[in-house]
Parts: structure tokens; sequence; C-alpha cells
């Protein structure tokens, strides 16, 4: 591998015909930096690890270890979920974990390795330190799909919604045989309408639009259908979605041709509220709140579908059916705080005003921090090298398993 990295170089700097020394600076300088993260990231799975095998993950109403690691450590919860599949199988792969606390591999390489089987460790580490995720990625596959399938390889199926920052929403599925031909013959249908109703232009995309429209308009029940139209709220010039994500222009036009308009009256930015005057929440107020949290409020919680609107002050206690005193919690938190094993106080208008407790008194934290380095970083052992960009051809490489 050494000498195919070195034949890389050599047919780069020929071909180009140029004086590569300050790129060759820079190269360096970066693979000391990686190294560095690299080796880092390496301790930090490492105590990943050890928060779980130790407990240290649960309590304070947390539901999963990946709720704390994304809690702690400020990652997405995604990033979170492959955090603790790689720290449950360090002892699997001790070959690539040494690697990776040298810094000569980044955690994604060590993610897909450890997608592997075990014997495949000592080889297929010496291979991702001149190999791209991608090219790991396939190595592995073709691994894989040598294995009779079983029924344990025949995974449920699975549906998973994310929004990004913009408001764009990703939708990916997995789904079994029976439940896609259903979801695909549906698409199809609602494809082929859009087509025949004059719009020639249709995609999938549309089509799966116009499904999840026909599903809102079979809503019957007025309480269901408030619960789940369309909110944009606008203020001023501007408008947003309850989320928080902004209108487009083009669009709140298109949206205001057709639409019920109910005013929200305000004072001072804050909604009116109904005080004592009632103990059920208006959907007017509800909305309001949920625009407001865009979640639920508990520390470490990521939940923001399902959500109960909950009086901080108890009604009973005196409470109000004001906004400062109501907050989002998804079902199991608002259930924890009924049962007394989470607190709550504080102003719910004011961004940093509830405080959360738990059961023994100990206030929960919104978020872990990271503590300021006080010197500089401790050099791995190596530099990291990145991969060779050669091209695979997996014909040449034959992995053996052990023998029995």
């Amino acid at each position: 591998m050494g000498f195919l990295r070195d034949s890389v170089w050599f047919s780069t700097t020929r071909m180009y015909g140029m004086d590569m020394s300050g790129c060759v600076d820079f190269e360096t300088r970066v693979s000391e930096v990686c190294g560095v993260v690299n080796a880092q990231t390496a301790a930090l799975i490492d105590l990943v690890a050890e928060a779980i095998a130790s407990g240290e993950c649960v309590g304070h109403g947390l539901r999963s270890p990946s709720q704390w690691v994304a809690w702690q450590i400020g990652v997405s919860l995604g990033r979170a979920h492959e955090y603790v599949r790689v720290a449950g199988r360090r002892a699997e792969f001790p070959v690539t974990f040494e690697t990776f606390r040298r810094g000569e591999l980044t955690f994604d390489q060590v993610a897909a390795v450890t997608r592997a089987q075990p014997w495949m460790d000592q080889r297929l580490s010496a291979i991702a330190t001149c190999a791209t995720v991608v090219q790991i990625n396939k190595i592995v596959r073709s691994y894989r799909d040598e294995q009779p399938e079983s029924e344990s390889d025949n995974p449920p199926s699975q549906c998973s919604i994310v929004v990004s920052e913009d408001g764009r929403l990703q939708l990916h599925a997995n789904l079994d045989a029976e439940g896609g031909v259903i979801v695909d013959t549906a698409l199809a249908e609602a494809r082929d309408a859009l087509f025949q109703s004059g719009r020639t232009d249709v995609t999938w995309a549309d089509a799966l639009v116009e499904m999840a429209q026909r599903s809102l308009d079979t809503i019957t029940s007025p309480e269901r259908r408030n619960r789940f139209r369309v909110n944009v709220h606008l203020d001023g010039e501007t408008a947003t979605f309850t989320k928080g994500h902004a209108v487009p222009p083009g669009l709140l036009d298109l949206l205001c041709c057709d639409s019920i308009v109910q005013p929200v009256w305000e004072r001072d930015g804050v909604p009116f509220s109904v005080g004592r005057a009632q103990r059920a929440i208006p959907e007017r107020t509800r909305r309001m709140v949920e625009r407001r949290d865009r979640g639920c409020r508990v520390p470490g919680c990521t939940n923001d579908r399902w959500l109960d609107v909950h009086h901080i002050v108890h009604w009973t206690d005196g409470g109000t059916t004001d906004t400062c005193n109501l907050t989002t919690m998804c079902r199991p938190d608002h259930t924890r705080h009924h049962q007394g094993k989470l607190g709550i106080t504080g102003n719910a208008d004011d961004p940093d005003g509830l405080i959360f407790t738990d059961e023994s008194g100990r206030v929960i934290a919104p978020s872990g921090r990271a503590s300021p380095p006080t010197g500089p970083p401790i050099k791995p052992d190596s530099n990291y090298a990145h991969p060779t960009g050669e091209r695979l051809y997996l014909r040449h490489l034959w992995l053996e398993p052990p023998a029995a």
C-alpha cells in the first residue's frame, strides 16, 4: 500500500509538471491535524463505551444511550446513534480501534469497517488506511452479500423523517415486500391522477404530496382537522410555518389565495391568553406554544411530534392558561412529570426560563458543554495518511475467514 501511495503521488507531480513543495507542506499540516482529530475522536468513543457499560447514560429521564450522547456531545441524534453503534463493537475490532487511537483512521472509516464481520478486523483495518469510506463500504457489502440470508437478516419495515434547517423534508422508507407494493401502487395511482388532470410534468414527489393531501382531506372530525391543519404564522411581512421555517414569498401568495385566516391577537409580541377563564387550551394558543417551543422542551429530548401542551403550574394549583405557564412535552416526559420523576419551574416565554430537575432534585443541564483546551492537544503516535484515490478492483481482493 505504501508503494501505491508513492506511485500515485509521483504520477500526479509528473502529470502537472509543477513545483508541489508548497502542497506537500500543506498536506503534512493537514495530516497532523487529522491525526489529532482522529485520536481524540477515538478517545471520545472510548468514553461513550465506558458510559454505556457503567450505566452513566441512563437516568435523568433519558430513554436511550443515543439520546445521552446527543445531549452531552452536541451532535445530531443520527450521529449519536452511530457513535453508540461503533462503541458497542470495540471488543470485536481490537486492531481497527488501536489503529484509530493512533490517529491513522477517521471515524467514518472505522464506522464502515465495524459493519463487517469481526474476522475481517486485521486485514480490513490495514486496507482502510489507504481506502476511502466508499471503497470500504463496497468491500464490506461484497462479503455481506456472500452470506446466506436468514430471517434475522430481514429487518422490520422502517420509515424516518428528517426536517433540515431550511425546512426541507427528507423521507426514507425501508419496507417489506407487501408494504412496498402498496405504497408503490398508491404513488403510481396518485401520479397518474395528476397526469390525467393535465399535469404533464408531474413527478414522484408531486405524487407523494398528492397522497398526503388526500389523507388530510378525509378527516371529518373538526377537532382532528384543527390538530392536523398546516398553519402559517403571519408577522408583518414575514411568514413561517409552526416549526419556524420561513415560507417563500411565492408560496405564501399561493396559500393566501385559498386558506382559512384566523387572527391571533398579541400584546408586546405575546398572544392574548385566557388566564383562569378556562382550563382547556384554545387551539390558537396551542399553535402559538408549539411554534414557540418547536419540540419537547425537556433537555436532551428531540421529539417534535405528538406533543402535549402542559400547565407548568397545574390548573388545580392555581395555574393559568397563559403562554408563560404552558410548554410542549412529549408523552413519555409528560407522564414522568406527573409521576413525580421530572420537575418543571419557570417562565416558558423566556427561551432559557425553564428549569428541569430529576427525581432527586438535581438540575438537568440544558446540554453538555465542552471545556476550553488549556494547552496544545496531545500528538498521536502517527499522523493520518489520506486514501490513495486509486480505483478498487474487488476481483483482486480476497479475504479469508479463519479456519474453524
